[in-house]
């Protein structure tokens, strides 16, 4: 299991999430590409604030560099109404996204980073493959 749980908050969208829940919703771009996002509310690292994130996620698949949403992060079913992501979720802060697009080293720790547990998902919800 994941060094951190989320509690799935189905039917909530992502601006009423609590924190330490999340919920999954479709997305997709112009022209079609379609994909799923993984919102969740935490704690900053470096500071404990709250904070809402999304990153692309595969049901029961791996992930991947370049998916249709970007780096795609797998999640796998681990039991009822459990998921697992892999591998760890690293956000970094805005300055040190731009060093790393730009090839430089990073400077600070980034605002989160952990291998979330989704625990509560209930039977039905449309990407639990």
């Amino acid at each position: 299991m994941g060094d951190v749980t989320l509690t799935y908050a189905a039917g909530a969208g992502p601006d009423e999430l609590e924190l330490g829940q999340c919920v999954i919703r479709g997305a997709r771009k112009t022209g079609g590409a379609r994909w799923w996002n993984l919102w969740f509310r935490v704690p900053r690292d470096r500071d404990g604030q709250p904070e809402t994130y999304a990153v692309p996620v595969i049901p029961g698949g791996t992930y991947t560099r370049v998916g249709p949403g970007g780096k795609t992060w797998g999640l796998t079913r681990t039991g009822p109404g459990a998921w697992q992501v892999s591998p760890s979720i690293d956000v970094l802060s805005d300055a040190d996204a731009r060093r790393q697009a730009a090839k430089q080293p990073r400077r600070d720790p980034g605002d989160w980073h952990h291998t979330p547990a989704v625990v509560g998902v209930p039977d039905g919800e449309p990407w639990a493959i």
